[in-house]
């Protein structure tokens, strides 16, 4: 025998020493999950019956606990619990106990009088709870004197024992603590998820699906390892409550990736790694697959415990390469991912007895994941914006003439038929061709940039000098036209001389300052009954042979 292990034996001795510790006095029940008030055996070889764990406990073989809830890793061996209660008084206490775990698949409670006399009752998914019943729940009453409780769990799933034993009034102080902060989570969940599926069914952008789909999975992974499922959906479906949790945790990890790829864009700035995501999470779901099909339950939480490691360090990674590509809402991605990322751990230091066991540390893995879901719809919003925003100044670029900055031909011609279409008393009544007189001389002698300078002052003349309810672009090269609504003829010429006139007298600094810019412009009135394109061609004529007589002049069609 090594000298470790005789010190291991010793020390097992010596526990045992201890074993039959001091009662724990009805009350000085704390209002926290029992930890080391715990008494713990685990169980190997053949099952035991209450009574032999009775006599286990009291030949010394359970050891103390310490100061951890009681945890231990998937596919633990099964775990006996035992605590010595006394109750001083002489009437009965009405206790509640209450195993705050869902996902347990045996669970057996015992209690024992002084007089050897045993209740017995039975939970865990392979029970079939009644309707109602979120987890384990059992009142208890101790009549005066000592009683032991003797608690064993059973299962793959991961071993966490958080017990209350309290009074009845503590437990539903807690228990509509809890009501009240998970129908907040829910509501905030369900308005995320309903107001984006929405948003998707309307502009069917698939970004909204994937986080609609990655909402609804957590919600639905919530539901069932807290036991809200049970309690609402599936009270009967015992093989369903087994294989939730995993199948559950692997369609969030897909569904998140899935999302991330999309909203990130991936497939863009690293069409590669987008690949190799999407293969993983294949391989998630494959995996989980195999579990399934060889109903090998430890297996698919082992995968599906890997797979949530996995997402959680995977999701910042993505966030902070888009971020190091300058996408604007990485920012927000990454903070949403870190919050999930710090939630889990707090989760995890606190089942593993690291951190202190209450209802915050717990349900930090829930927290996180809301102030996630918040962040993560913040940047689809700001998604939203960024591309409207785009696509509006596409638009306007498209109808927008680079130089001058007023309609160019494409969106003019478009303006122009809408209006045709329109009652005779809304219908544009004059048309205005307007066309420099003599322009290619000024960018042969000048130069181009001189050019462009008297094309953006003419179409800001143009502008001024038109009504507010009228329109102006630029037909091409130096010709532009102006659309004149509800014009009469001699409105219509009043303005064409206006804009003559505001032409001519433009003043242009050097090497320009000599020149002296002038137009020919031709009118065309609408009784109608013409169509557009009469208008324009007759406009047109109308300004050729205004250029036909000098130039400088108006020419009414």
């Amino acid at each position: 025998m090594s000298l470790r292990q005789a010190l291991e034996l010793l020390a097992l001795v010596l526990f045992s020493l201890f074993a039959h510790a001091q009662p724990l006095s009805t009350d000085e029940l704390p209002g926290d999950p029992l930890s080391r008030e715990w008494m713990y055996f685990i169980e190997s070889g053949q099952p035991l019956s209450p009574y032999d764990a009775k006599a286990a406990f009291e030949q010394g073989r359970f050891a103390p606990h310490g100061k951890k809830i009681p945890s231990l890793g998937i596919g633990a061996p099964p775990l006996w619990l035992a605590l010595t209660l006394q109750n001083p008084s002489d009437d009965d206490v009405q206790l509640i106990f209450e195993l705050a775990n869902a996902w347990q698949d045996d669970v057996a409670l015992y209690l024992f009088d002084q007089k050897d006399g045993i209740q017995r009752w039975y939970g865990g998914d392979l029970t079939d709870s009644p309707r109602g019943s979120r987890f384990m729940q059992q009142p208890l009453q101790l009549p005066k004197g000592n009683h032991l409780l003797l608690l064993r769990v059973a299962g793959p799933d991961p071993r966490l024992i958080p017990v209350y034993l309290t009074s009845p009034q503590e437990a539903q102080q807690r228990n509509h603590i809890e009501l009240l902060s998970y129908g907040f989570l829910y509501g905030g969940l369900f308005a995320l998820l309903g107001y984006n599926f929405i948003l998707f069914l309307g502009i069917g952008r698939r970004s909204y699906f994937y986080y609609s789909l990655f909402l609804f999975s957590f919600i639905l992974l919530n539901l069932s390892y807290t036991g809200h499922g049970q309690f609402w959906f599936w009270p009967g479906l015992s093989h369903w409550r087994q294989w939730s949790h995993p199948m559950l945790m692997t369609l969030y990890c897909v569904s998140g990736l899935m999302f991330a790829l999309r909203f990130l864009g991936i497939d863009k700035l690293r069409p590669h790694l987008s690949y190799i995501v999407l293969g993983l999470a294949v391989v998630m779901m494959a995996a989980q697959g195999v579990a399934i099909a060889t109903d090998d339950r430890e297996l698919g939480l082992i995968f599906a415990f890997d797979f949530v490691y996995i997402f959680t360090l995977l999701m910042p990674l993505l966030g902070m390469l888009a971020w190091s590509h300058g996408l604007p809402t990485a920012k927000l991605f990454l903070l949403a991912s870190l919050s999930t990322m710090v939630g889990s751990c707090t989760t995890g230091l606190a089942v593993e007895g690291y951190i202190n066991f209450n209802q915050w540390t717990y349900r930090a893995a829930e927290i996180g994941m809301f102030i996630d879901a918040m962040l993560l719809a913040l940047a689809l919003a700001a998604q939203f914006r960024q591309s409207e925003q785009e696509r509006v100044i596409a638009q306007q670029l498209a109808a927008t003439d680079p130089l001058t900055g007023i309609a160019n031909r494409r969106a003019f011609n478009e303006q122009l038929q809408q209006l045709w279409h329109l009652d005779s008393q809304r219908r544009c009544r004059a048309l205005i061709m307007i066309d420099i007189d003599r322009f290619k001389s000024i960018n042969d002698t000048l130069g181009h940039e001189v050019g462009d300078k008297v094309l953006t002052d003419i179409a800001r003349v143009i502008r001024y000098s038109i009504r507010n309810r009228d329109q102006c672009g630029r037909w091409g090269g130096e010709e532009f036209v102006v659309l004149l609504s509800s014009a009469s003829e001699e409105e219509a010429g009043t303005i064409a001389e206006r804009i003559r006139h505001n032409i001519e007298s433009l003043c242009f600094p050097a090497p320009a300052n000599k020149l002296k810019v002038t137009a020919s412009l031709g009118v065309c009135l609408d009784e109608g009954h013409s169509r557009h394109e009469d208008i324009l061609r007759r406009a047109d004529e109308a300004m050729y042979q205004a250029k036909e007589a000098g130039g400088n002049r108006v020419k009414l069609a």
